[in-house]
């Protein structure tokens, strides 16, 4: 799986009920070359089905859904996934209303989905609906011979306003039995060498103050956990480190969380001094760094996240890193990219994929422990249950290491596996100035505030990222940027607003990018590489409205620049 852009912020989980719930479909004679199997809706069958399967008593809910117009009121979205023996097969999904004279003439809408058991949400306001749709008419599968049988689940999701029961359809998961502590082991992919670590947990002992960071993209902002600042992995995390090393109610311990949501390393190398240094007042002892379902994104393809690495190892009070791979739910993760970082630098490694992945399809051997629905919030992010199991996970590690024997430092100058060209990155805004560079804003006069904004640490605010930025106002007089530098990074705003339009940037006199800030969709910090090159030099890179877009707006959050290998 490549070229996966990392997802945008759940949205709040909506009350619903399950229509279907692991049904299995397929098995019939094909037709043109397609395995054709309807869920039929109408004539009353879409109410038994909420009644029989998603435990629906509410008459006048379940009147809403003898009608189109009843269902549209009613359901704000379709939750639907398929699982198949080939996680990668395609499996067709249609919704189709009749009108009122019979099956023909009503909107079908098409869908693909993937039989790997990850949930597609379809909401409503997104369809065309024809003006003769009357009644819900069917669910249709559609399956190629070669995978001919799916289960699938399929769930609806309801407008405010309207309550149902909540039923859920999995046993609870034993957190006490063997089999869970079975699963939690799966995921130690390598204790790597564990001074470090192990220096970390005796200064946590002895009663000294003991920082504990945790940097990553939306899973590490805690994403899927309710309440997010309690719940996420990070917080539990920590308040398990606190119980087991800290000294009396574990006050000598000190929490840092800087998840941001989409975000790659990328990103991170320009968030780091900021977010987890605290503009140089903190200097954490151990740093959990949790990227490996963000990195697709990477243009760099793994130096950026090795570059990031290699920063928190160089940091003066070498503190310990634990590299942290979680999971999404198509069973998918960036460890084969990332973990030979790892490797190289003897580093402790959980794997979250080789924990659940393998039991969710009850492959021979690994009994099912829990099953994708519970430890999914989303097809991208962890529930509580997932957040938990998280957490469990990195204190074995911890756990584990800390009952070993103390091994030397032994960190030499190994060769990076990839590279490590953006190590001494540093950031350059409107409060980070840098020696030898001249800013012209030209138009660029602004200052955004409607930012991509996340809660740090424990706080119940929300904390703007990239707030010293440089946005477009009237006029057309390109930014001008004249900085001494081998590599440089641009950090840009990407937003839905149509006041947003498109910039060229151009670097030494020629165009480098056209850089599009509606594609996201979303408020979100988007980080690109203008260019690398050999040795360090000044260049001159402007920044200007293009084409028709002249009139719009645009934000520069800021750039990246390294002057020094």
């Amino acid at each position: 799986m490549t070229g996966l852009l990392a997802p945008m912020d759940p949205q709040v989980k909506r009350q619903g009920f399950y229509i279907l719930l692991d049904k299995e479909v397929g098995g019939l004679p094909q037709e043109a070359g397609m395995v054709r199997h309807p869920i039929y809706l109408n004539d009353g069958r879409l109410d038994a089905l909420a009644k029989m399967t998603g435990g629906v008593t509410d008459e006048a809910i379940l009147d809403k859904l003898a009608t189109v117009q009843g269902f549209r009121d009613l359901v704000h979205s379709i939750g639907i996934s398929a699982m198949t023996a080939d996680p990668v097969a395609s499996v067709g999904f249609h919704f189709i209303c009749y009108t009122a004279e019979g099956p023909r003439g009503g909107s079908d809408h098409g869908f693909r989905l993937t039989g790997d058991g990850a949930e597609l949400v379809i909401p409503l306001d997104t369809l065309t609906w024809s003006e003769r749709d009357a009644v819900p008419g069917e669910f249709l599968f559609l399956l190629s011979p070669e995978v001919n049988t799916a289960t699938v689940t399929l769930k609806l999701y309801l407008n405010d306003g309207y309550t149902v029961p909540e039923v859920n359809p999995d046993p609870p998961v034993d957190f006490e039995g063997q089999e869970y502590r079975e699963l939690v082991a799966r995921s130690f992919l390598s204790g790597g060498n564990n001074h470090r670590l192990k220096a970390v947990l005796r200064k946590a002992r002895a009663g000294e103050d003991v920082t504990v960071a945790f940097l990553g993209g939306s899973i590490t902002q805690g994403a899927g956990a309710v309440p997010t600042q309690d719940r996420c992995y990070a917080r539990q995390t920590f308040r398990q480190i606190q119980n087991r090393y800290g000294v009396g109610d574990g006050s000598n311990l000190h929490y840092i969380k800087a998840g941001v949501g989409g975000t790659p390393s990328e990103t991170a190398l320009l968030r780091y001094d900021r977010d987890i240094a605290r503009d140089g007042t903190v200097q954490p002892d151990l740093v959990v760094v949790e990227f490996a379902v963000n990195d697709a994104s990477d243009e760099t393809e793994g130096v950026c996240y090795e570059s990031l690495v290699k920063k928190i190892l160089n940091q003066p009070n070498h503190p310990a890193v634990i590299l942290l791979f979680a999971v999404f739910a198509n069973d998918w993760n960036l460890k084969e990219r990332l973990a030979p970082i790892g490797w190289r630098y003897q580093l402790p490694m959980v794997d979250v994929l080789e924990a659940v992945s393998p039991q969710f399809g009850n492959e021979p051997g690994r009994p099912r422990v829990m099953t994708k629905r519970q430890y999914f919030y989303d097809r991208y992010h962890p529930s509580n249950l997932g957040h938990r199991l998280m957490s469990d996970c990195l204190l074995y590690l911890i756990d584990r290491l800390d009952h070993q024997q103390e091994m030397a430092e032994t960190l030499p100058a190994v060769p990076p596996y990839y590279g490590v060209d953006y190590a001494n990155v540093k950031l350059l805004d409107r409060k980070s100035g840098c020696e030898g560079a001249i800013i012209q804003p030209g138009s660029f006069t602004g200052r955004d505030t409607d930012l991509q904004a996340v809660p740090l640490d424990d706080d119940r605010e929300n904390t703007p990222q990239f707030p010293y930025n440089w946005q477009k106002e009237e006029g057309n007089t390109p930014f001008v940027l004249e900085i001494p530098c081998f590599a440089l990074l641009l950090e840009y705003k990407d937003s839905a607003d149509p006041q947003f339009g498109r910039a060229e940037v151009w670097v030494d006199g020629v165009l480098c990018r056209v850089l599009d800030p509606q594609e996201a969709g979303w408020i979100h910090c988007h980080t690109t590489i203008l260019f690398h090159e050999a040795t360090s030099r000044r260049h001159r890179v402007e920044i200007r409205m293009a084409g028709q877009d002249r009139d719009k707006t645009f934000t520069i959050l800021g750039f990246g620049y390294v002057s020094s290998a």
